[in-house]
């Protein structure tokens, strides 16, 4: 890591203005790594790194990097790496268009290489003011991932997405959002094991969400967030991996498109002195799965849809520090403390998490 930042000191310092490094360093400790029944315990060490360079007001390049490194189980150890550019506009009045494309590759340990993808994405996004107090968003995603060892997974993603954003002169702002998604799968699936009801795979799923959120000033340092969503899948099913083997990855390939149901959270954040934020958080969410059954914990269906109550609870203490006559301009310290828990009919999903994570971002 020493190496790595005398290495983006040396960029900063040689090229123009331009290019804007950025650092983040987590450390999580979790006493329930795949929030599951068998309650195995980790130290997570996780690097992000952010390099942009912006060409200029309209255009700019950048590459993210990523790596997580497990104490106990050193087998997940994973990097991920995507170069992206992203293009912005203005037309008209009020009016703004922001589009953006990257590609992006992952890639695992022999043990977990099932996972590793590439992947390639692409969107466009148009906001207008339709009048001074209501901002009105539209806009597209085409998410392309190609499992490079598992070619029944591999999906295209297309999802439309609208929002409305009223702000009210009492400090209020009301969102309303729809989101529209269709994946598919582009490959045929390997033959289902036989205690599947049916060996059939629905090839293309549909999926909408409707949001509503309210967020309100409470005096000049403080702001409270309320946010309802909705999920319903009407069309097709997702494809499982080996649920009935528990294995801790099952779920690798389990995305919002497998299950529908509501979700209501609640976020209060507080400016506190000396350029520190405190924020805490709760949520409540239940879960109802399209055709996964539930098992006991020797493989036997107990259900014929899984069902979940999920509820965490977050409490985070941030702080900014701009050093004099550093590398870098400023230092944002985090710390956090996060409990999760899974109320399943499925015995093995059944189970509650305590996590912390300390973070460290610097930005240039």
């Amino acid at each position: 890591m020493k190496r790595l930042l005398c290495c983006l000191v040396a960029i900063v310092s040689t090229s123009s203005a331009q290019m804007i490094p950025n650092i983040n360093l987590y450390t999580t400790y979790t006493d329930n790594l795949f929030l599951s029944s068998n309650q195995r315990s980790d130290l997570i060490n996780a690097t992000y790194i952010d390099l942009d360079y912006f060409v200029n007001e309209d255009l700019s390049f950048y590459y993210a990097g990523s790596t997580s490194v497990f104490t106990k189980n050193a087998d997940l150890f994973a990097h991920l790496h995507t170069f992206g550019s992203s293009y912005t506009r203005s037309f008209g009045i009020d009016n703004l268009i922001y589009a953006g494309s990257e590609i992006g590759l992952r890639l695992d340990r022999p043990l977990y290489a099932y996972r590793d993808f590439a992947e390639a994405h692409a969107f466009a996004t148009i906001k207008s003011y339709l009048r001074p107090d209501l901002l009105g968003r539209l806009g597209y995603s085409l998410h392309y991932r190609n499992f490079l060892n598992a070619d029944e997974y591999t999906y295209a993603d297309q999802r439309l997405k609208g929002r409305l954003i009223h702000t009210l002169p009492s400090h209020t702002t009301l969102l309303f959002g729809a989101e529209l998604g269709v994946k598919s799968y582009l490959n045929a699936a390997a033959p289902a094991p036989a205690l599947f009801a049916s060996s059939e795979r629905s090839r293309h799923l549909l999926r909408w969400v409707a949001r509503l959120k309210a967020a309100q000033a409470l005096g000049s340092n403080a702001g409270l967030q309320i946010e309802w969503l909705h999920r319903q899948q009407p069309y097709g099913q997702s494809q499982y991996a080996n649920l009935y083997l528990y294995d801790p990855d099952a779920d690798l390939f389990d995305d919002s498109y497998s299950y529908g149901g509501n979700e209501i959270s609640t976020t209060l954040k507080y400016l506190a002195p000396w350029q520190s934020e405190l924020q805490t958080s709760i949520r409540r969410e239940n879960r109802h799965h399209t055709n996964r059954p539930a098992y006991d914990l020797n493989g036997k269906p107990i259900a014929a849809a899984a069902t979940e109550q999920r509820q965490s609870v977050s409490l985070s203490l941030g702080r900014t520090f701009y050093p004099q006559g550093l590398w870098f301009q400023h230092a944002d310290v985090e710390l956090e403390w996060l409990y999760r828990n899974i109320d399943s009919n499925d015995p093995f999903y059944d189970a509650s998490a305590h996590s912390t994570t300390l973070g460290l971002q610097l930005g240039f």
